[in-house]
C-alpha cells in the first residue's frame, strides 16, 4: 500500500464522497505468514523488525486506518505487529491462523495466541478473531485432508451429510471458543466466510458478528438484505475480509481470484486469458467502502494490504502474480524469483481509492 487518484476510482466513490462524508473508515489485513503443511515455510518468508514498523507506519499514516486484523502462524510475529500497530494507535484484531494441522493443536495454538492478546490488551484495543473459515482450513470438518482437496469436494457432498458438517463444525467452534475464553476477557469474534459457515455458526457464543465478505451483486441495493441477514443476532457486524484481485472479472471472481495462477507449472504462470486491471480492483474497493459504510458495518478491513509472496513482474505478463493479489501495493523484489529478497511498495490505482475514501 502517493499521486492523485484516478479518475474512475474516485468516481466510484459517488455521492457519498461528495455530499456526505463517511463515517465508517476502512482497515487493512496485515499478513505476517501463515504456516501450511509441516515443515514448510512460511506463506511470508522475509521478515524483519524494521521492516514491520515500516508498513504499520504506513498503514496508520499514508492510508489513515483506524484499526488492522494482524493474521498468521507465528506467534511471535503476531505480538510484534499488535504492538508495532498500537503504538500507532490503531485497534488490533488479532487472528491467529494454521492450517491442515490437527484439531487439538490448532485449538492450543489459538489459546496461546489468546494468551498474548490479554497481556496486550486495554479495553477495546484488542479484539481477538477465533480464526477464520474453519469449515475448509481444518481438518475433521469437512471431508479432506488439505484445504484444497475440501475446497474441491465441496460443490460434490451430498445434501444428505451437510448436518452432520455442521455438527462437527459447531462442535470445533464451541471449543475454538471455551478455550479463547479462559485466557481472553476482551471481545471475540470469528472469520466467517459469508454465506456459509457465517450462517451456521452459533452467533450467540461471539461478542462481534465477523465476516470475510467477497459477496459480488450487481446493484448495490442487493447487498442490503443480504447483509442484513445477519443482523438478527442484535452484535455489531464486523467485516474482517473483503476486496478483490487486479484482473478483469476479479470483482465477480471475490474469494477465488487467486485461482488465476497455474501451480502445476514450474515455474507458476498466469493462465491464458487474464488480463491485468488495477482499475477494477479500484473501483470494486472503492464501491464496497461505500456499501459497507451505508449500510452501518462495525468496520471493514481489505484483504490485504502487502503480499509479498504474490511480486509484480512488469516484463513478463505470464509471472506477474501481483494479478492474483488482493493488495493495495505492488510488491517489487531485487530478486525476483528469491522469496528472501528484499522488496519495494509501489501504490497501485487501489491504493488511491483507499485513501480517499479515508480521507
Amino acid at each position: 500500500m502517493k499521486a492523485v487518484a484516478g479518475a474512475a476510482a474516485l468516481a466510484s466513490l459517488g455521492e457519498s464522497s461528495a455530499s456526505a462524508t463517511p463515517k465508517l473508515r476502512g482497515g487493512v489485513c496485515y499478513d505476517t505468514g501463515v504456516l501450511h503443511a509441516v515443515g514448510d515455510p512460511l506463506s511470508r518468508v522475509r521478515w524483519s523488525r524494521r521492516q514491520l514498523e515500516r508498513e504499520i507506519g504506513m498503514i496508520a499514516a499514508d492510508l489513515r486506518c483506524p484499526s488492522i486484523t494482524a493474521f498468521g502462524t507465528d506467534l511471535g510475529r503476531l505480538a510484534e505487529t499488535t504492538d508495532a500497530a498500537l503504538r500507532h494507535g490503531m485497534e488490533v484484531f488479532v487472528q491467529p491462523r494454521l492450517y491442515d494441522h490437527p484439531q487439538d493443536e490448532i485449538i492450543e495454538h489459538m489459546a496461546q495466541a489468546a494468551r498474548d492478546a490479554e497481556r496486550r490488551r486495554r479495553g477495546d484495543n484488542i479484539t481477538f478473531v477465533t480464526g477464520c473459515e474453519h469449515f475448509l482450513f481444518t481438518p475433521g470438518i469437512v471431508p479432506g485432508a488439505t484445504f484444497l482437496e475440501r475446497l474441491e469436494n465441496m460443490p460434490s457432498i451430498p445434501q444428505s451429510e451437510w448436518p452432520a458438517i455442521v455438527r462437527r463444525f459447531r462442535e470445533f467452534m464451541a471449543k475454538a471458543v471455551e478455550a479463547t475464553r479462559r485466557e481472553f476477557r476482551g471481545r471475540i469474534t470469528y472469520g466467517a466466510a459469508a454465506g456459509a459457515d457465517a450462517l451456521w455458526n452459533d452467533w450467540s457464543l461471539f461478542d462481534v458478528v465477523g465476516l470475510d465478505y467477497y459477496t459480488y451483486f450487481d446493484t448495490d441495493a442487493e447487498y442490503t438484505p443480504d447483509l442484513g441477514s445477519y443482523r438478527r443476532w442484535g452484535k455489531p457486524i464486523m467485516v474482517l475480509e473483503f476486496g478483490c484481485c487486479t484482473f478483469t472479472g476479479a470483482a465477480r471472481a471475490g474469494g477465488l481470484g487467486w485461482d488465476v495462477v497455474d501451480y502445476e507449472a514450474d515455474p507458476p504462470v498466469i493462465k491464458p486469458g487474464v488480463v491485468r486491471n488495477e482499475r477494477e480492483q479500484a473501483d470494486h474497493i472503492a464501491r464496497m467502502l461505500r456499501v459497507f459504510d451505508t449500510e452501518q458495518m462495525m468496520g471493514a478491513h481489505l484483504y490485504s494490504v502487502i503480499s509479498p509472496d504474490s511480486p509484480h513482474n512488469p516484463t513478463c505478463r505470464d509471472r506477474d502474480y501481483d494479478m492474483a493479489s488482493y493488495s493495495l501495493y505492488r510488491t517489487i523484489r531485487e530478486r525476483f524469483d528469491d522469496e528472501d529478497s528484499p522488496y519495494r511498495l509501489e501504490p497501485k490505482q487501489s491504493f488511491h481509492a483507499f485513501r480517499r475514501f479515508n480521507r
